[in-house]
């Protein structure tokens, strides 16, 4: 597998990334069958700086899993599940794979509230809060494929918050 990151600041407040990843896997069980396997993507992202704790974003991704190994569904669907067995992203009884494309858009933001909220302690320093909207669809390479709970498409909404360290 390799991964190439291409990074240009447009502006001294725009900034894009490009983004190519190439897999391979080699003698892998698919369908019960082994085969080689194959998966490869785009995504770009173009940011622009607000101000010096906020800025925007959009993020663009096509991703194919051409032989149907890279992306298995249900993993959103597990990673949801509640302590009684509930899941927010949707109802599946085993995990389904299939080779297809995958589309992807964000819109989010990135906030680093330490110094607007004068916040001196140093882990919060790097603290940043990203809300987003995402839109994914699916679309099956040799038949159809519906892994957002019966459905080709869904749109998420979220928050996360990240402290590198």
């Amino acid at each position: 597998m390799y991964s190439l990151v291409l990074q240009h600041r447009i502006t001294s407040r725009t900034h894009l990334v490009l983004h190519h990843v190439h897999g391979y896997a080699g003698g892998v069980l698919l369908n019960g069958i082994q085969q080689n396997a194959e998966w490869y993507g785009i995504n770009t992202h173009l940011y622009y700086d607000l101000l010096d704790d906020l800025s925007i974003g959009i993020r663009t991704e096509w991703f194919r899993d051409k032989d149907g190994f890279r992306v298995p569904s249900p993993f959103r669907v597990a990673a949801a599940v509640d302590r009684t067995g509930f899941s927010f992203a949707g109802n599946f009884a085993a995990v389904t794979s299939a080779p297809a494309d995958y589309y992807g858009v964000t819109l989010g933001m990135n906030w680093k509230p330490a110094k607007r909220l004068s916040i001196d302690w140093k882990p919060m320093q790097k603290l940043n809060i990203r809300p987003n909207i995402r839109y994914d669809r699916a679309d099956g390479l040799h038949e159809t494929y519906k892994p957002f709970n019966n459905r080709k498409d869904q749109f998420l909404f979220s928050v996360d918050a990240m402290i590198p360290f």
